[in-house]
């Protein structure tokens, strides 16, 4: 540091020395430009400005006067004596520009506390340093690092041009952390060090007791180090809400129920109250949901839920199965004449459960427990997949258990290996039992291409969208459905006439299939806008703003299938005619009620593919519709042939007829295989509306 200081003197020194010379020298030249430019000129020969304020006016060097710089001046210019040529009075004249600094550097002092190990630069108790120039930052008397302290501190300041001041700032050096400590409630005491600036050991240290620690507040401590005492503080917090469970409560009418009575367990690191967020109703013998609140010490809160049930039955515990109780399981050994449940329940889910009976024809509650203590039983054996497919770990078994299960695979699984691998598996209940299982999984290679259906020679209006992949898809044995697409380029939608379209789909392994087809365009001989006025009014009146699409479907078959009256007679070219034919006449053959049962569908979401049987002495006429579970063969034809009304039907249902709707497969989209269910079709019905009008509009 004496080093240091000795050079950064001999700088300032020969700084001083420059300025001294520089200044005589300007001073006799100015004398001698001072009288000339008075004389004959009226100008300032010589201005002196402040290092670092910028360029001075024109106005400094002729007052009163029109001039201008002839020279370009940089926006900072140094320190020195410049020559400057100005414009005045039509004539170029040079005048002398002083540039010094005489200001100090400014700065503000800051305190700052550092441990006993460290050594701070004089900048690090200062803040705001400005000058025009460098500057110089020195102590007038390094502060005693390493000794324990409060030390007021003198910095010293100088720039280039030797101009000079002092801070005066305060540096605390301490062994102890003045600000403490701060834990969460409940965490372990911390160790004295934490309290230390430095790794060293003190003498001694207030005692953190558990009461401290798990109370909120600031608790002031004092530690010893080396002799000497410190006062330092623990600050605990509590900012973590209590983590709860809860549990139902069942008991005799009239009994006081407590919040308390409804908590499990409680981890928190404070101490804890219990409300009651809704209070219990003593008279309710319904199933009651009842909130409890849990706070801390800090103020921090948890809401549970739980059930209570004031009855006289005694809570029965039945193991899961999957058919229905009876009512004398569900009451236990409570005594009674007669009871009956109100409802069916079938324990196949694990949990509390109260069940509606009559018992001696008043109405009463039985509290269920469902327990599930048995094992899946798993059956496995050899399964076949193809590379780069993954299966599901359920799809490798078949599993028989009361309640949900989950299964898993517990080993690494190869699904880029062809051949044999043995895979493990692990099939959990609800009630936790395991089994666990092996399954012998064959990979293959994917050759086999997708198998396009649903293409086949279709009829369209001029006029209208053409839905090309409507009713089309490809089904491939690895990847499931695939993407079609389709070649329309040599048609053209404003001209009558036959044009040949190509179907296309590739899988993942890059196996491709193709077919042809093609496409009859053709003006329709209907009345359109008296069709569209009529389904509207029909539509108006057999749709509720409160249906599900599948109810809407379910209301066109009725309509239809009521209102139009079998003749076997009707225009095959046309369905849009046989369509309005059918409104307004009542009556036509399977053609006529299909179309009318189509031009109706079209006003929903439903997709519709018009059917037509395979190789049959006769002709018939239906519908496939899909409300997004799936196609399902839908024929509202009111026929004498038979009694069967096929509405969102199966081809297993449909073979009660044996061929009667007997169709090409390939020609036709895939038909679900499981019975339709309204109630499953509510639940996909937005997913599937939503993705069915961008597939439409993409189509289009």
């Amino acid at each position: 540091m004496e080093q240091k200081t000795a050079q950064s003197n001999r700088k300032r020194s020969f700084s001083r020395a420059l300025g001294g010379i520089i200044l005589l020298i300007g001073a006799g030249l100015f004398g001698v430009l001072l009288f000339l430019c008075i004389a004959y000129f009226g100008l300032r020969p010589l201005v002196i400005f402040e290092y670092g304020e910028g360029i001075p006016e024109i106005s400094f060097f002729a007052p009163g006067r029109a001039a201008s710089y002839v020279d370009t001046l940089p926006q900072k210019p140094a320190i020195g004596l410049h020559a400057v040529r100005i414009a005045v009075g039509g004539r170029e004249r040079t005048v002398w520009l002083l540039v010094r600094d005489t200001k100090p550097p400014k700065a503000d002092g800051i305190a700052r506390t550092i441990p006993t190990s460290a050594v701070l630069e004089p900048t690090g108790l200062l803040s705001n340093l400005s000058d025009a120039d460098m500057v110089w930052v020195d102590y007038a008397e390094t502060p005693p690092f390493g000794t324990p302290g409060e030390y007021p501190v003198t910095i010293l300041l100088e720039d280039v041009s030797g101009n000079r001041t002092a801070v005066e700032s305060l540096l605390k050096i301490r062994d102890v952390r003045e600000d403490g400590v701060t834990v969460e409630a409940g965490a372990p005491a911390p160790d004295a060090r934490a309290f230390l600036t430095d790794d060293c050991v003190p003498d001694s240290m207030t005692e953190l007791t558990p009461q401290m620690l798990s109370t909120p507040g600031t608790y002031p401590i004092e530690i010893t180090v080396k002799g000497e005492p410190y006062r330092t503080a623990l600050t605990v917090r509590d900012t973590v809400a209590p983590v709860v469970t809860a549990h139902m409560v069942y008991c005799e009418p009239g009994t006081d129920v407590k919040p308390g009575d409804f908590i499990t367990s409680i981890e928190d690191g404070s101490a804890t109250s219990v409300s009651f967020v809704n209070a219990p109703d003593p008279n309710e013998r319904d199933f009651q949901q009842i909130t409890v609140r849990v706070t801390d010490a800090g103020g921090n809160f948890a809401d549970v839920t739980a059930g209570l049930l004031f009855t006289h039955s005694k809570p029965v515990v039945v193991e899961a199965r999957t058919t229905p109780l009876t009512a004398e399981e569900c009451l236990g050994d409570a005594e009674y004449t007669a009871a009956v449940l109100i409802r069916e329940f079938i324990p196949n889910a694990t949990g509390f459960y109260a069940v509606s009976l009559y018992v001696d024809d008043s109405p009463e509650l039985a509290l269920v427990e469902v327990r599930d203590t048995v094992a899946p039983k798993v059956e496995t054996g050899t399964v076949n997949g193809y590379v780069d497919h993954p299966l599901a770990a359920s799809a490798l078994c078949s599993v028989t258990d009361a309640t949900e299960t989950t299964v898993i695979y517990t080993g690494e699984v190869d699904w880029t290996a062809v051949g044999e691998q043995t895979v493990s598996l692990l099939v959990t209940d609800e009630g936790g039992n395991e089994t666990d299982a092996t399954v012998r999984l064959v990979l293959h290679t994917d050759t086999e291409p997708p198998v396009l259906y649903g293409v086949k020679p279709r009829y369209f209006y001029l006029d209208e969208p053409i839905s090309y992949l409507e009713g089309v898809a490809a089904i491939d044995n690895a990847d499931g459905e695939v993407r079609v697409t389709v070649d329309t380029s040599g048609v053209d939608p404003s001209r009558r006439g036959n044009y040949t379209i190509t179907y296309s789909a590739v899988d993942a392994a890059g196996n491709a299939s193709s077919k042809r087809t093609t496409i009859t365009i053709k003006r329709s001989a209907a009345n359109e806008t008296k069709l569209d006025r009529y389904v509207r009014q029909i539509t108006a009146k057999i749709f509720r703003d409160d249906m599900t699409l599948g109810e809407k479907v379910y209301a066109v078959y009725d309509y239809v299938y009521t209102h139009v009256r079998y003749s076997a007679k009707s225009d095959k070219t046309d369905w849009r005619r046989e369509a309005l034919r059918g409104i307004q006449n009542g009556k036509g053959d399977c053609f006529t009620s299909n179309s009318l049962a189509r031009a109706l569908l079209e006003q929903t979401e439903a997709e519709v593919f018009s059917m037509q049987r395979k190789s049959f002495n006769t002709n018939h006429y239906w519908l496939l519709v899909n409300v997004g579970t799936g196609w399902y063969h839908f024929d509202a034809t009111n026929s004498r042939e038979h009694g069967y009304k096929c509405r969102m039907w199966t081809d297993e249902q449909c073979s009660v007829m044996g061929r009667f709707w007997g169709y090409e497969v390939s020609a036709c989209p895939p038909v679900a295989t499981e019975p339709f269910d309204l109630k499953r079709a509510a639940e996909v019905e937005a997913d599937w509306i939503a993705s069915h009008r961008t597939e439409t509009e993409n189509n289009e």
